[in-house]
This record gives structure tokens, sequence and C-alpha cells, in this order.
């Protein structure tokens, strides 16, 4: 207690009042010193994208049309709008394959790839009617056609089943066979058309409908001889009880 009397009275009431009063400025001082600078005007400020013209626009002295074009990370090069390819591809992949259904691909796949997707062909399948190095497209239907069996699908030249020229849609029924049948009324010929079944399979359809009444539901037709699982989810689309 001494010591710090005795401090004081060295310092004095006037040195005293003036440190106090002088602290806050010095502090200031010192954190304006340390402080981060602000950012640079130029970052807060937003940036337009970039436009392309038209080359009519180019030839006519430019104007207020310019698009803006997305980049095309492949090639780097800026694509007009509309134009840039999906990266990926749904595939439906049906007939004669160990795994029927819908595959997703590469944008620049082929018939081949979609059938190795789909487990590779089946021990009856006739590769011989597909053309395996066409490019298939987005929401194309593959069908892998059984030896021996009429397609029910109207095949375009050039699809994968037969030409170079790029694939066409091929999942919408022929002409010559109704959208969906009743199995239950069908004749011979009417079943012979679906996909995957061929003539003996047709017959045991019939066959089964005679000895059994009519069927009660599509998933019926697994008890008929020929038609497993693959088989029925391939024609569930074409039939009806």
């Amino acid at each position: 207690m001494n010591r710090l009397r005795s401090w004081l009275l060295w310092v004095g009431w006037q040195r005293l009042t003036f440190i106090i009063a002088a602290t806050p400025v010095v502090a200031f001082i010192a954190w304006w010193m340390v402080r981060l600078p602000p950012p640079p005007v130029e970052s807060m400020i937003p940036v337009a994208p970039t436009a392309v013209s038209t080359p009519q626009q180019s030839a006519g002295g430019g104007g207020n049309d310019a698009l803006t074009a997305p980049l095309d990370t492949t090639t780097g090069w800026l694509s007009p709008l509309g134009t840039v390819a999906p990266t990926r591809i749904a595939v439906h992949v049906v007939g004669a394959v160990n795994q029927p259904g819908v595959y997703h691909l590469g944008a620049d796949a082929r018939a081949d790839d979609a059938l190795r997707a789909a487990g590779g062909p089946t021990g009856n399948a006739d590769l011989r009617r597909v053309n395996l190095a066409a490019v298939v497209h987005d929401g194309e239907q593959l069908n892998i056609p059984r030896i021996g069996e009429r397609s029910p699908t109207t095949t375009t030249p050039g699809s994968a089943s037969g030409g170079a020229s790029p694939p066409q849609r091929n999942d919408m029924p022929s002409t010559t066979m109704p959208l969906v049948i009743d199995v239950n009324r069908a004749t011979a010929d009417d079943l012979d058309r679906l996909p995957g079944i061929g003539p003996s399979t047709a017959r045991a359809i019939i066959d089964h409908r005679i000895r059994n009444g009519p069927f009660v539901s599509v998933d019926d037709l697994l008890a008929v001889r020929g038609i497993g699982p693959a088989t029925l989810a391939e024609i569930r689309p074409w039939v009806r009880v």
C-alpha cells in the first residue's frame, strides 16, 4: 500500500490524468494500423454473363439480340443454345437378353454396350438380325430377337436391328397387331406376334386356357410352359385379361 501511494505521489495527478485520457487514443491508433484492409471494390461488382452474337449480328454491326452460349467442357468452345448433348442416355433393352430392363449408358453408347449392360444375349438370341455397332439414342428400345421369332415391332431402315444410319425408336407395335391383346380371346396367330412368343408357346397358352379356363390375371401366364419372368416382363405391356 505504501509503495502504491509513493508511486502515485511520484507520478502526480496531472500525469495520471494524461495517461488515462491518452490510453483510448493509443488503442484506437493501434487497431487502425493492424486491421485487415477492406476487399477491393471490383470484387463486389456483379459480372454480366459472356454473350455471343450470331453471324448475322456480326455482319450487321451488332445488336441487342446476343445470346448467352453455354460452354462445352469437352471442346472448350462456346456452343449455341440447345446444342449441348446429354452425358447419359436411357435405353430399354428387351428380348433375348438375360436381364431386360432400362439401362443408363454414355451418350456415345452402341447397341453392343446396351446388350452387355443387360447381361448379354440368351442362348436362343438371333444376333445376326441386330446391328450391334449402331449408336443407341436416349429413350430408344433395343429389341434382341430370338431365333425364328417374328418381331411385333416396326423396324425402320438403319436402326439397331439393321442398317448403318442412326437408329430410330423401335417401341411401337406393328399396325397388324392390336395395341393390347386379351389373352383370353387371342388366337394363336395373335399370341405369336408378341415379343418372345413363338408358335409353340402361343399354342401352349391356348392349351392352358382350354384346360384351366380363362386367365384371371396377366401373372397367371407364368404357369404356361415356356413363359418365365423375363418373357412375362417383356410381353406385359402388350397383354391384358
